[in-house]
């Protein structure tokens, strides 16, 4: 090679590595993707503070970050963001206290040993109101289209085999029962 070449090469060389000591690029070498929510899942669907709920995302998928009070009067409540496929934090404060990962002032002081607070009262697993429903984890979640374990879990109240069926993939069913078990 030409001295020219190396030294071309060498300074290109040298740069780099400048410009890598000099920067903070220790998530490019990480093996994760930050930028994608794509696998990131939220049980409360958002910020809620009356629905103890947990994010699952593409880092840890086999661990949830379940919603948790950061003291007496303040809820770390988990979301999925765009910036962060494992999800985000926010801080709320909660005006009458925070316990086991609920703002109390939002389920207005009720903590259920079975079943899930809404409006003061304690719902029982199964209950469905305002397209959520409460879950056997003392949890209100969005009423979901797609996998699912009860009926009460879907938005059309049909799971059948591990999936929900669509309202009208419900309504073509019942009609296909009727005509082959009619009872009249």
């Amino acid at each position: 090679m030409e001295r020219k070449q190396i030294l071309g090469i060498s300074f290109i060389v040298v740069a780099f590595f400048i410009f890598f000591a000099n920067s903070d690029f220790s998530e490019l070498f990480t093996g994760k993707v930050t930028s994608n929510i794509a696998n990131c899942f939220d049980s409360d669907d958002g910020v809620v503070n009356d629905v103890k709920g947990y994010v699952k995302g593409s880092f840890t998928p086999d661990t949830p970050r379940n919603d948790f009070c950061i003291d007496a009067n303040m809820l770390g409540e988990y979301y999925c963001d765009k910036s962060q496929s494992d999800g985000q934090v926010k801080e709320t404060p909660c005006k009458n206290g925070c316990k086991e990962g609920v703002c109390l002032d939002e389920t207005k002081g009720v903590v259920c040993s079975q079943g899930c607070p809404y409006n003061g009262e304690c719902l029982p697993v199964g209950s469905r109101v305002n397209g959520r429903y409460c879950d056997y984890t003392q949890a209100l979640k969005v009423q979901k289209e797609g996998e699912c374990e009860d009926s009460y879990e879907c938005k059309s109240n049909l799971c059948i085999s591990g999936s929900c069926l669509s309202e009208e993939g419900g309504k073509n069913f019942l009609k296909d029962v009727e005509k082959t078990y009619f009872w009249e």
